[in-house]
Formats: C-alpha cells, structure tokens, sequence
C-alpha cells in the first residue's frame, strides 16, 4: 500500500518556480497599473496570487509522498519536526529580521500594525492574525504551519488517526464554506476563518494526489496534466472577467491536483529531461516568494522612474530584478544555510544515538 519514494520529481520542482513567479507577476501587474498608469502584459497575470492554491496541493503531495512511511512511528516525529522547522523558519526569520531593521531605520515605510509588538511576534513564529505579517506573502506559511502541526499527529497515531482527522476537518471546512445555503450561524472571527478556510482542503487534496501516485498506476497521466493545467488557466480567465472567486478549491485546487498527480505519474514511469535553470527557479522558489516584493521596491527605486525606458520596459526590468534578487538569496543564503543545518541536525542525532557494546 505504501509504496512511497523519497527521490526528487523534478517537474513538480520546476511547477514550484512557475508558481512563484505567478505571484511575482500578479504584484509586478499591481506596481505598473499604480505606479506607472500601464497594464503590464494587458493584465493576462491580474490572477497569479492563486499561484499559493497550487503551493498548497504541492505541499500536501509533497509531506505524504515523503513521510508517509513515517505514520504511525512516534520516533519518526522529532526528525519529521526538524525536518519542518529547518525548511521554513530560519530564512524567512533573516528576511523578516532584514526588514524589522529597515523599519526602525526607516519607520515611514512600515505600515501602522507592523510596528506593533503582536504583530512582530506573530509574524515571526507565523501565528495566524487579523493583519497581514511583517513580510506580507507569509500569511500562507501560517496555513502551511497549521498542516504541518496536524500531520504530525498523524505520525504520532498512524493512518486511521490521520484519516479520521482528515475527514472531519474537510467536513468542517465544506460547512463552514456552504454556511449561508445550509442556515448555519458561525462566529465572525479570525481564527474560525483561519482554521476551516477551504483552501486548507487543498492540502488535503495533495495528500490525496501523493497517494494516488503512489499506489495507482495512472495510464493516462499526460491526458491528466494536461487537464489539470488547463483548467487552471482557463479559471484564472474567468476570475479575470467576473472579479470574484466563487471557491479557490474549487477552481484552483482540483485543477492543481489533477496537474501534480499527472506530472508526478508521467515521470516516476519515465525520465524526463528539464533544462537545468528551470530546476533552480524551482529550488528557489520560497526564497523568490519571501523576497520578491522587497526586491520590486529596491529596483523600481533604482529604475522606476526612468525617462529612457518605457512603462513595458521598466516592469519586465524590475520583474526580472525580483526573480534574479530572489534566486541569489537562495544560492548564497539559503541553500548554505540549509546544508550547514542539516548537517548539524544529522551529526546531533548520529551523537544521540546510544553506543553499541
């Protein structure tokens, strides 16, 4: 049942980096239309913040595809926490630590709530809160968090404790999510929204997928990408013209978990070749997510105002920048800093083991 691999699938990778820059796209379409008078590329990118639906059913494939051998082994859970913290915390604690200090050089570019204490501690240990965090993308990680910590409950009970959990928080979400068609009276408040927001059901939909992969053997897996991304597409069209999203999961989540589950099958059954510079936007993905709007502010300082170049000219320049500040941080910040921490956790637990006599 459990035939998992640990190995690396190189287009999901590559789909990370996609769906960062999607991000990078919807705020650099933002800047132009605000601070330029110009509809970046007509505006064919006004929906790339649902790139973070995909990184959620990407997340959720990605944690069962790797630690499903682990459910149900309580001694699995300290390297499963590591594993976690080291991955998300101390890169994303430099970046926001980077712009405490340019706030209290510089406070006229901090935002009221960013200045205040609950805001700073919330922000770095990725508390769920009314306002947005000190580095405003990290609102996802909050989310990202939560599954985490619900996963590893089901490392430390097993598979049937983990499905049962499952079950009933989708159960809850889909409630909450249908609460005005079904008369249910629910609190306004925002851990309510935080907790049962249906796009942590897109995590669930990941799970599903790795699942899947894993154990079915999918015969029509190009057919299955291709849907799943162009069902994507064609929903961020739609949202484009009717200025609203009747449901993220809906729209967004199937499509994702149809183009992972294809993607994933397609090349566990078959080598495929990916141009190297792709693998590497997706390898520095997260650090492109975390940094791309303070890299937007640094070069449209340096080259928005410019009387050379054209409206078209100064967004791409600027949108490159970002990607390419993005990337350097991950090469030269956190990539030696992962491998120095992974290290250190591998030596600190070959050192706790007990010696054989």
């Amino acid at each position: 049942m459990q035939a998992y691999q640990s190995n690396k699938i190189n287009s999901l990778q590559v789909y990370r980096g996609v769906a960062a820059i999607l991000v990078v796209l919807f705020h650099i379409t933002n800047y132009s239309r605000e601070n330029l008078n110009y509809n970046f590329l007509g505006g064919m990118f006004s929906f790339g913040y649902v790139g973070v639906d995909f990184f959620f059913v990407l997340s959720g494939f990605i944690i069962l595809y790797n630690h499903a051998k682990d459910l149900g082994k309580r001694q699995s859970i300290s390297r499963y926490a590591t594993k976690r913290l080291i991955r998300i915390y101390p890169i994303y604690w430099m970046i926001t630590v980077t712009k405490l200090i340019a706030i209290i050089i510089i406070p006229s570019i901090a935002k009221p709530h960013e200045q205040e204490l609950s805001t700073i501690l919330n922000s770095l240990l990725l508390f769920p809160q009314i306002n947005l965090p000190i580095i405003g993308a990290a609102w996802t990680l909050s989310y990202e968090m939560l599954f985490y910590v619900l996963f590893g409950f089901a490392i430390l009970f097993g598979w049937r404790w983990g499905l049962s959990l499952a079950g009933i928080w989708s159960v809850a979400m889909l409630g909450y999510a249908l609460r005005g068609f079904i008369g249910i009276s629910v609190p306004d408040h925002y851990l309510i929204t935080f907790f049962l927001n249906e796009r942590n059901l897109e995590f669930i939909f990941g799970c599903v997928s790795a699942y899947i992969v894993a154990n079915c053997k999918l015969k029509h897996s190009i057919p299955v990408a291709l849907t799943g991304g162009i069902l994507f597409v064609l929903a961020g069209q739609f949202i484009m013209k009717a200025g609203n999203v009747i449901s993220y999961t809906l729209l967004f989540g199937i499509p994702s978990l149809l183009l992972v589950t294809g993607s994933a099958s397609l090349e566990l059954e078959k080598a495929i070749s990916l141009p190297k510079f792709l693998i590497l936007l997706g390898d520095a993905s997260y650090s492109i997510y975390l940094t791309h709007a303070t890299f937007v502010n640094i070069f449209s300082l340096v080259i928005g105002r410019s009387t050379v170049l054209g409206p078209f000219f100064i967004t791409l320049a600027i949108t490159v920048g970002a990607i390419l500040g993005g990337t350097a941080v991950h090469l030269f910040l956190e990539r030696p800093l992962l491998s120095i921490l992974r290290t250190w956790t591998i030596q600190k637990r070959k050192q706790a083991r007990p010696a054989v006599i």
